[in-house]
């Protein structure tokens, strides 16, 4: 079926047959870079914070609720 020869299937095996023949700087990994969102990221950390401030208040609330408790 074929002539014996593997072909490289990954990018570490692709990088290091690119190596080995020589042409190291036209080796590229088709990953594409990260795109980071800011609005997205604001977005997340604005809902964080309400979260947060919410779990204060009814921290505080429960830990005024258990004080009246113990005032009786």
């Amino acid at each position: 079926m074929g002539s014996g020869s593997t072909r490289p299937n990954n990018a570490d095996e692709k990088m290091i047959a690119a190596i080995e023949r020589g042409d190291r700087d036209a080796f590229n990994d088709r990953k594409p870079a990260k795109n980071t969102d800011k609005k997205l990221i604001k977005e997340k950390e604005a809902r964080s914070e309400k979260a947060q401030e919410k779990t204060g208040r009814l921290k505080a609330l429960r830990l005024a609720a258990e004080k009246q408790a113990k005032a009786k």
